[in-house]
């Protein structure tokens, strides 16, 4: 993963571009768990200032699909981030504030097979649970 600025022009705005997003090559989105490890370990944006504790509960609820995350919780992010800071996290796996508004309040169910799903849950974001 390249580590740097992201030029928020290049943020998917919707369910199809951020599919497209995902399937492409580009470096600069964050496709794994690892990844976002990575953006930890530089003390890239607000990733640095969240606590051991609740950064591990927060990759520990990611899910990837097809190169890009696909679900997850955001409530450990809650207690320690600014509305801002947390749209710089969907930032991070190339989602746009208005497409990461549309994704959050929703779970995925059978993550990852054909009869996935994302369904209303507080706390959690669901963009592209189906397999790519």
């Amino acid at each position: 993963m390249q580590i740097g600025s992201i030029d928020k022009s290049n943020l998917a705005k919707t369910d199809d571009e951020f599919l497209e997003l995902v399937k492409s090559d580009v470096d600069w989105i964050a496709r794994s768990a690892d990844d976002v490890r990575q953006l930890r370990e530089a003390q890239y944006g607000p990733f640095g200032k969240l606590p051991e504790d609740d950064f591990r509960e927060f990759v520990d609820s990611l899910k990837f699909n097809g190169g890009g995350v696909a679900t997850g919780s955001y409530r450990p992010l809650m207690s320690s981030l600014t509305l801002t800071e947390l749209f710089e996290v969907f930032e991070c796996f190339g989602m746009s504030q208005e497409l990461s508004l549309e994704a959050k309040e929703q779970k995925c169910v059978n993550h990852g097979t054909e009869n996935a799903e994302c369904v209303s849950s507080v706390f959690n974001f669901c963009i592209a649970c189906r397999p790519i």
